[in-house]
């Protein structure tokens, strides 16, 4: 697209002539109201010569990121700026560059700077993998550093078992998470776990497809398997993510993180803590009715001993997949956000009051 004037800097689209203060014909926001905080990157700003930003679409202790336009391709991109709070400062009224704080913090912010590029060199090897995001292009400029990457539509699977009462049919989850597991023994493969899967890292698209998200947390595992970082999200992350002097991790890390959401989602409630396990184990599995093979599986999967799991996702596919006795189902309807809900629970009601008013009439 020549004419970028015209791009609504809200959703992206053609709107009309959202620049010159007028309402958006696609979403009906005023790019005056796009811009939310002096920190964020000013609506219409150009990186790296060819990607336009947009409004921000998430933001965390670490990062920013935007909705964009890849000028030379015409199609809407997610920005990820790398920007940990408490560490940097801007004012993007005036300039668009980071400025990091002096001392300790300012040594932290070049740390993560060069881990947070990491990331994207190890994103890029995956780049158009089934169940997961891909990785177009990462760049330092503004004094941090920038990685490009497909624009997903949808919602995250938490906030679709939310919308959809708490959880999935059994044989739907099994379904919908297999290009996910598949894509992650590549990346074992490949020497990568990802170290933070869980239903708020990944996204459910509107045909239903899932993509995982967020490598953030991600290593490259070492001959011998340590790593010194610690990363946790209660009842997903297993006792060896806990510690931080040089606890063994490996692709049965991710076994047990991807168990737990996938217990989460058939289950609608999260597993309990593994530090909490490892004092007393009272952990006894599904209390609503799955196959026994599920249970046997996922139940493996989530013991609180790295050595008691499966020790890889080709073993754990093996057992879930080709043991599996779980027939498949009609297709769910994935509501992604509380207005398809409510319509959804809007027509079965009224079409049970028609039904109801035509009985008497007849």
């Amino acid at each position: 697209m020549d004419n970028t004037e015209k791009l609504c800097m809200n959703c992206m689209t053609v709107g009309k002539s959202p620049s010159n203060g007028e309402f958006c014909s696609n979403c009906g926001v005023r790019e005056e109201n796009v811009w939310a905080a002096p920190h964020h990157l000013k609506p219409r700003t150009m990186l790296n010569n060819k990607y336009l930003v947009g409004k921000v679409i998430g933001e965390g202790g670490f990062g920013i990121t935007y909705v964009g336009w890849d000028i030379a391709l015409s199609v809407k991109i997610a920005v990820k700026e790398y920007y940990p709070n408490g560490f940097v400062t801007r004012d993007s009224e005036f300039d668009s560059t980071v400025i990091s704080l002096s001392g300790d913090k300012g040594e932290f912010y070049l740390h993560g700077r060069d881990r947070f590029i990491e990331e994207a060199r190890r994103l890029a090897k995956f780049f158009g993998m089934p169940g997961i995001v891909s990785v177009k292009d990462f760049f330092a400029e503004n004094d941090t550093a920038y990685i490009i990457m497909e624009y997903l539509e949808g919602a995250t699977m938490r906030t679709v078992l939310s919308n959809m009462g708490g959880s999935m049919p059994e044989a739907h989850v099994l379904e919908i998470m297999k290009p996910l597991i598949r894509s992650l023994a590549e990346m074992h493969r490949a020497g990568v776990i990802h170290r933070d899967i869980a239903p708020d890292n990944i996204m459910i698209q509107p045909d239903g497809s899932i993509k995982l998200l967020d490598f953030g947390a991600a290593r490259e595992v070492a001959m011998d398997g340590k790593s010194n970082s610690a990363v946790m999200k209660h009842g997903y992350t297993p006792q060896e993510q806990y510690g931080t002097d040089n606890t063994i991790q490996g692709p049965w890390t991710d076994v047990y993180a991807l168990c737990a959401t996938i217990y989460r989602a058939i289950e609608g409630d999260t597993p309990p803590d593994a530090i909490s396990r490892m004092r007393q184990d009272m952990f006894a599995g599904f209390t609503i009715p799955v196959s026994g093979n599920t249970n046997r599986v996922v139940m493996k999967g989530l013991a609180v001993l790295p050595g008691d799991r499966w020790q890889d996702i080709g073993e754990l596919w093996n057992e879930l997949y080709q043991s599996s006795q779980v027939q498949q189902t009609q297709p769910v309807t994935i509501l992604t956000n509380p207005a398809q809900k409510l319509m959804k629970q809007f027509s079965r009601i009224k079409n049970r009051i028609d039904s109801i008013s035509f009985s008497r009439k007849t």
